[in-house]
């Protein structure tokens, strides 16, 4: 494959604030970091539109990090757009772009759209969450037929079909395996990780967990933050389950694989996954899976997709007394991804 690229501008809602900032974006952090290093020649310019809170260009791992500090404001959103724009103009002036790739299918990808129009530069935009819901206002406003989309998985795929003029390709995320060092004592009977906000689901999961309990104790783990968190330790109070889950709040990136690590049983109860990096995750740190039928999901030895809270409960049931299956190879690595995304680079 002839590789084209000198100089790659990545378009994103936010980015790390520092190379110790881990919890912004771990995927997108892990993927170009990943490409960084297969390709360390390659200039790699980061234009974050909302976060972090600064104006001040910072270096990244040897990628220049431009943010326009929107801070999600509404009435900041015309001059975010056109910060960017003029900045991709600099850019493209003192060292041609080769590629522009969005994240999300919302205000970056509508200005990749423009400057690629305009200057003739080719523009990819990977769907990142519930951006393919049809909800989203900029499924309608920018012309989806003539964009080069990327799509995380199956699943989130499923949410654009119906329009033929158009068929996104499919790239999964993938784990970078270094980072994993599985722990040999389980300490942890199930684990939760995600945003605590109403799509994850989380009062499910406390049901769960309330019915198992009543004839096996657990030690249960919950990790994350969100607007959610007052509701759900009511609940867990009303239920008694005090002394069986734990509210870790939000953890670094590498805290909360050690976590992971020390977990039999990883309970995903989201209505709705684009890919799922705890999936992975999970799979590389020899925890059991059980979840719904969303992301990147795969029935196996060592995932159980269940739907409802009976099927969920035999689920973790099982895998509470079940061991990793060593003989299944976890499927998305990050190599894997940077290979993908080299061969759309210079298609």
């Amino acid at each position: 494959m002839k590789n084209t690229l000198k100089h790659i501008v990545f378009l994103t809602p936010g980015f790390a604030q520092n190379e110790q900032d881990t919890t912004t974006i771990p995927a997108l952090q892990e993927y170009i970091f990943a490409l960084k290093k297969e390709q360390p020649e390659l200039k790699i310019t980061i234009i974050a539109f909302q976060f972090p809170f600064t104006k001040s260009s910072y270096d990244w791992h040897n990628c220049n990090v431009i943010p326009l500090n929107g801070k999600n404001k509404k009435w900041k959103k015309i001059l975010i757009w056109n910060s960017a724009f003029q900045s991709l103009k600099k850019l493209n002036k003192k060292q041609p772009i080769s590629i522009i790739h969005s994240f999300w299918l919302g205000e970056c990808a509508f200005v990749g759209n423009l400057f690629s129009n305009r200057f003739r530069i080719k523009h990819i935009c990977t769907l990142m969450g519930q951006d393919v819901k049809k909800k989203n206002f900029y499924l309608k406003l920018l012309p989806l037929q003539n964009m080069n989309l990327i799509c995380l998985s199956t699943f989130q795929k499923q949410y654009l079909l119906g329009n033929d003029s158009f068929q996104p390709k499919i790239i999964p995320w993938g784990i970078t395996k270094t980072k994993f060092l599985p722990s040999t004592q389980k300490t942890i009977d199930i684990i939760g990780v995600g945003s605590l906000i109403p799509v994850k689901n989380y009062e499910l999961f406390i049901d769960i967990i309330f019915e198992i309990h009543k004839t096996l104790p657990l030690k249960v783990v919950l990790l994350g933050d969100g607007k959610d968190k007052e509701k759900l330790q009511k609940k867990i109070k009303q239920l008694q389950l005090e002394n069986a889950i734990t509210l870790t709040g939000k953890l670094s990136y590498i805290k909360t694989l050690e976590y992971i690590s020390k977990a039999k049983v990883l309970l995903h109860t989201s209505h709705f996954e684009s890919f799922g990096m705890i999936f992975p995750e999970a799979l590389e740190s020899k925890t059991l899976i059980v979840s719904k039928n969303v992301g990147c999901a795969f029935p196996s030895e060592n995932w159980f997709i269940a739907e409802t809270i009976e099927e969920m409960i035999l689920a973790c049931k099982k895998g509470l007394i079940s061991s990793f299956a060593t003989n299944c190879d976890n499927p998305f690595l990050i190599e894997k991804t940077v290979e993908n995304y080299l061969k759309v680079y210079n298609e």
